[in-house]
């Protein structure tokens, strides 16, 4: 998929945000000077599901994120008994993504947000279970935002027509959904993102890849991989990979099903253990 910005102001990549010369640069803070939060919500709070509580701390102006759209943030990150594990406001510049790409607990908290916004959330640590990033803290977190900035995205596929991309889907023990589409030694997938290639591998085509491999015992889900980035062709992929390998162009992102024998083929330690493979592919020379 392509993506458009409505705005020439508006921040259309993370990459775009965080040069030299980003209007959200800015001098990082010492962290020493922050206040903790008040380690219980307030009365003022508002409740949600699974004993979140949310307050909106300014409310900003203009619009609403919508769901394709890129945000600028900056945040402190709180353990529940006000040790702070992380703050942007340290950082050289603020931090921008794509509201695609975060869980829908994520696109709850935020879509309650305008530009100039600040809010803060209690977040029990088992209202995490299931969509807590990697890098956050296994512990109930307290975490306050302050929205920069929205880029209202469009995005279109490779005719032109305007699309919805597929949001965030968190790894499950569910299997393949009934739309999944199968290659002829039966490997299920589904499309997580088009890319903006019009070209399929060719034989002895260097294929880049980037894989998150997870392992699937029961009704448990574990990381085997995150973000590993390697390199194949067409003719060395392993088990029966080439099937979908072929049917992908550049920049397509794909999650792969695949059974006991065949995964171990493609992540070894795996070992007995089915494993659901997120793809990304790059066509190199």
């Amino acid at each position: 998929m392509v993506a458009s910005t409505t705005s020439a102001s508006a921040v259309a990549s993370a990459s775009s945000a965080r040069a030299a010369s980003s209007p959200f640069a800015h001098t990082p803070i010492d962290v020493s000077s922050l206040k903790p939060p008040p380690l219980v919500p307030p009365p003022e709070a508002k409740a949600g599901e699974g004993g979140v509580h949310f307050q909106l701390l300014e409310p900003g102006t203009g619009d609403l994120a919508g769901p394709n759209d890129a945000v600028v943030v900056d945040f402190n990150m709180w353990t529940g008994d006000g040790k702070l594990h992380h703050s942007s406001f340290a950082d050289p510049q603020s931090t921008v993504f794509s509201i695609t790409t975060v869980s829908p607990q994520m696109r709850g908290m935020l879509a309650p947000l305008k530009k100039g916004a600040k809010a803060r959330y209690w977040l029990p640590k088992a209202s995490l279970a299931g969509w807590r990033p990697d890098d956050w803290p296994d512990a109930d977190l307290i975490i306050e935002v302050e929205v920069h900035e929205l880029s209202h995205v469009t995005y279109t596929d490779r005719t032109g027509k305007v699309v919805n991309p597929v949001p965030f889907q968190a790894p499950d023990a569910a299997g393949p959904p009934a739309t999944a589409l199968s290659t002829p030694s039966g490997l299920h997938y589904i499309y997580l993102t088009h890319g903006s290639g019009k070209q399929h591998p060719k034989p002895g085509q260097h294929l880049d890849l980037q894989l998150d491999a997870y392992a699937v015992d029961g009704l448990t889900v574990e990381p085997l991989e995150k973000g590993l980035k390697t390199a194949t062709t067409l003719e060395r992929a392993p088990g029966n990979l080439s099937e979908v390998l072929k049917q992908l162009q550049d920049g397509d992102q794909v999650r792969v099903w695949l059974p006991m024998g065949v995964g171990r083929q493609v992540i070894p330690k795996a070992g007995s253990h089915d494993v659901l493979l997120d793809m990304t592919v790059t066509l190199g020379d």
